[in-house]
């Protein structure tokens, strides 16, 4: 009877074991690099509603400053729904919607001293007949030429022209959408001071409709001889009504690639098709994000895979809405980092350019754990070249994921950097610990020292459930890392 029973518990502990854990063996292809994304990858936006709305954002804080220094060099567009109701004046402000010359000004300033390249979105609303009328945009690249400002920014025309007709705005057919940017490039090459300041669009959402792919198409092929990058925008579902689960859905994880494999097929048919595909725009959760949600733990699982497969997949330029203040902001109001941000600067850190494939066995359908591989940012970090970074997720509140590592990796030391909740086990926690570490700034303008845990040769690494990582091999000796 005693033997029964304890045989009876040794299988029981074993069940329980077994059942809590999954094995995933990864593979790294280290022998072709699939992408390589731009140094500026991981971006950032400030909806242009911060100016209608009056809702004035202190560049001069040391704070802010050190934050966006930390995600450098970058992007930051000003644009969204509200760009195609700006109006520019040089007069302080007499009523919402007017965008000033010391507007401009404060953002060419934090632009440039935090390594920032600035977007600016013009209003393509405003129109003469069927043209674009371009006086009031004139007026501000005038400006921005005449201070030496046009060669330190790019400029957009329009957001989402695919729903101006939900929006009761006025609505343009493909060719004068691309006739406006001609107008546009016509513009900015009168001017000497903005021969360096090129031209983003058309900042469309869903390619994989029709009439939306044609606009994405007739603005590549009018004006791809000079387009910067061509941009569209994603999310994964509306914010007002989304739950802590829908952020770690995994069925979610298949929608990202096939916008994207839309874009890349519409700009391989294209005139133009080497011209660079950038998500313009994009967060998990549309309509501002999720109150209590967005800003949490758990908004980083949909942030980290969404750029894991945008690289993989050939986008160059990410665009996170937005930097500051709104429930899916990196940065509160009162400029202290939401997790997300965190999230951002360690994967700023130790993610480089080049990307490679990754192939894991042993998964469920849909895949509860997501993995990347990069070269190393040895330009961010103390790492030397030849490294390799990988970095996963596991949305499985159920089993952790043990990783195994195959090929050349399976022999070497390695480093982790382990993200979880604050607050054990909540996802809706407002803090990150790294390693055990609750991430906070020392000081305005000082980050916190992360440390690694050494991971001996050989060793599997259990990923939690309801977790991130970022495994660094230093000495991976990488030919395409060197």
């Amino acid at each position: 009877m005693l033997l029964n029973l304890l045989y009876l518990a040794i299988f029981c502990t074993a069940s329980s074991s077994s059942l809590s854990t999954r094995n995933v063996p990864v593979t790294i292809d280290t022998n072709k690099v699939i992408n390589i994304v731009d140094n500026r990858f991981l971006s950032y936006t400030i909806d242009t509603s911060t100016y209608k709305w009056k809702n004035f954002i202190d560049f001069s804080s040391p704070r802010l400053r050190t934050l966006m220094s930390q995600l450098s060099p970058a992007v930051l567009r000003v644009g969204g729904t509200s760009a195609d109701g700006l109006i520019y004046n040089e007069t302080t402000r007499l009523r919402k919607g007017i965008f000033t010359w010391d507007n401009i000004t404060a953002l060419i300033k934090v632009t440039r001293s935090t390594n920032t390249r600035l977007i600016f979105d013009l209003n393509q609303q405003l129109r003469n007949g069927t043209e674009w009328d371009s006086t009031n945009a004139e007026k501000l690249i005038k400006f921005c030429s005449k201070m030496n400002y046009c060669n330190s920014m790019d400029w957009e025309l329009g957001n989402e022209p695919e729903y101006y007709q939900r929006d009761n705005r006025t609505v343009l057919t493909a060719e004068q959408i691309g006739d406006g940017f001609v107008k546009l490039n016509s513009l900015l090459r009168s001017y000497a001071n903005c021969q360096n300041s090129s031209i983003i669009g058309p900042d469309v959402g869903r390619v994989t409709t029709t009439s939306t792919g044609i606009i994405f198409s007739t603005v590549v092929n009018m004006t791809g001889s000079y387009l910067k990058a061509a941009t569209i925008h994603h999310y994964y579902f509306s914010g007002t009504n989304a739950t802590k689960e829908n952020y770690m859905n995994a069925s979610y994880f298949a929608d990202l690639p096939k916008l994207i494999g839309q874009a890349n097929k519409l700009l391989s048919e294209s005139k133009y098709p080497g011209v660079p595909l950038w998500l313009g725009e994009t967060s998990n959760a549309y309509g501002g994000g999720t109150p209590n949600v967005s800003d949490r733990f758990v908004d980083g699982f949909l942030w980290l895979e969404k750029l894991g497969i945008a690289a993989a997949n050939g986008v160059k330029v990410v665009c996170r809405q937005e930097l500051y203040r709104s429930n899916y902001a990196l940065i509160d109001g009162n400029f202290n980092p939401n997790p997300s941000y965190w999230l951002s600067w360690i994967h700023n850190m130790l993610v480089g350019q080049k990307v490679f494939a990754v192939n894991l066995t042993g998964l469920p359908t849909p895949p509860t754990t997501r993995v990347y591989a990069h070269c190393t940012n040895t330009a961010r970090s103390s790492y030397r070249p030849g490294a390799v970074t990988v970095f996963a997720l596991n949305v499985d509140t159920i089993k952790n994921s043990v990783l195994t590592f195959n090929g050349p990796f399976a022999n070497q030391n390695y480093e982790s950097y382990l993200l979880e909740p604050s607050v054990s086990g909540d996802v809706l926690s407002k803090s990150v610990n790294l390693n055990g570490q609750t991430l906070t700034m020392p000081s305005d303008e000082t980050m916190p020292e992360i440390v690694p845990v050494n991971q001996s040769a050989g060793s599997t690494f259990a990923l939690p459930t309801a977790t991130m990582a970022f495994l660094v091999f230093p000495k991976a000796n990488i030919q395409s890392c060197q």
